[in-house]
């Protein structure tokens, strides 16, 4: 009797859904169709149960995704595009030691990724995930290269 309650515990603390706070614009119907386009594997991580709404993760939380983000406004942050998708990365927290947070530019509600383990490639999963993102359309604002700014 002992054995099976161990089994049990055990069992629902390796299949708990990992927890991750849904953003204030997670209801949007935007999201829900970003969030079901995301990956089932992302880098060989399957897609964890989450129990946030407009959530996705990977990797015990190595990635999550987070749909709904207040959409950043213009900044001298670095912006990349990746597969036509430009992101936004916070680099106070990357510049820190602390996970590589990126958010999509010019797209509203603006989708989130946070990247904790720091062996992962951002661009891998910008591309990976990057489909699923562009169901929100790029609106006016883009990233801008040098050569836009001279």
């Amino acid at each position: 009797m002992l054995l099976v309650s161990i089994f049990a515990i055990l069992y629902v603390a390796i299949n708990r859904p990992y927890s991750v706070d849904p953003a204030p614009g997670a209801n949007d119907p935007k999201c829900e169709r970003v969030i079901s386009a995301t990956p089932l594997t992302l880098l060989g991580e399957h897609r964890e149960e989450v129990t946030g709404a407009g959530t996705a993760a990977w990797g015990d939380g190595d990635v999550v995704v987070r749909c709904g983000v207040a959409p950043p406004r213009p900044t001298t942050n670095l912006c990349v595009t990746a597969n036509g998708t430009d992101w936004v990365l916070d680099e106070a927290k990357a510049s820190a030691g602390g996970p590589r947070i990126l958010t999509t530019y010019g797209r509203e509600p603006a989708v989130e990724v946070t990247i904790r383990d720091l062996s992962i490639t951002p661009g891998d999963v910008l591309v990976d995930i990057g489909e699923a993102v562009n169901y929100i359309p790029q609106g006016a604002r883009k990233c801008l290269s040098m050569d836009d700014t001279v």
